[in-house]
């Protein structure tokens, strides 16, 4: 489990507590499962956009009308580790991603780890989970302006707190079958809070049944600047 190493140091300047929680999650991810997707930057120059070729896995970024750039940490007592910075301009405008390409693909139980910062004056911030092919997404996860979480763009589901101007961890959890795939998101960290299960609704069930990438954006219709670390995807079949 040497590729967390960098992950567990980033978070040890957090409590103790987060610290516990994240290496918990960690090793109940990792045991006997893959690593599809590992994103950190460290081999990525402060001022440019993030390589597509990453440690484990591939970035693809699509500015539109913004910007993706590394940069040093949020925070200038965290250590000083890279992140990618995604920014995007008022609306309207093209929208902003980046998206991490797994290795590996298709029904498995997945989980991802990533460390988050969102600035108070940071509009609409999307996590999206897609397919390995154009097929498309089957769920995404909207950090709204209120402080609170919402999937798939449905009121009735709206969870959980994040903070502003802080790192937090979002875990997510994907169980995907044959017949079946749910989704179970939690958030760690100071100021940090929430967790909620949901099903892929049944129209995106085989979209789901290839998922193979995540998205981080900004859609057209919002103005938001958010940075995004440690990017670690597992899969155990």
């Amino acid at each position: 489990m040497n590729q967390y190493s960098h992950f567990t140091t980033n978070m040890a300047s957090k409590s103790y507590l987060l610290l516990i929680a994240t290496l918990s999650i960690v090793l109940l991810y990792s045991c006997k499962a893959t690593t599809v997707l590992l994103a950190n930057f460290k081999n990525d120059n402060i001022g440019s956009p993030p390589g597509s070729t990453q440690p484990t896995g591939t970035l693809s970024l699509n500015p539109g009308s913004g910007l993706i750039t590394v940069v040093a940490a949020p925070i200038a007592s965290q250590p000083s580790n890279k992140w990618a910075f995604i920014s995007h301009p008022a609306q309207p405008a093209a929208e902003t991603t980046l998206t991490g390409r797994f290795t590996q693909s298709g029904l498995g139980k997945y989980g991802l780890l990533c460390s988050m910062h969102i600035p108070s004056n940071a509009g609409v911030v999307t996590v999206q989970f897609e397919s390995a092919n154009p097929l498309g997404s089957f769920m995404h996860l909207d950090f709204m302006t209120e402080g609170d979480l919402r999937i798939d763009d449905d009121n009735a589901l709206r969870f959980g707190q994040f903070p502003r101007d802080k790192n937090f961890v979002l875990s997510v959890k994907l169980e995907i079958t044959a017949s079946t795939a749910t989704v179970e998101f939690s958030l760690l960290g100071d100021g940090a809070s929430g967790n909620k299960i949901v099903n892929v609704k049944p129209l995106f069930l085989n979209v789901a049944k290839q998922f193979g990438a995540v998205k981080f954006w900004v859609g057209f219709q919002h103005n938001a600047s958010f940075f995004v670390d440690d990017i670690i995807v597992t899969r155990k079949n």
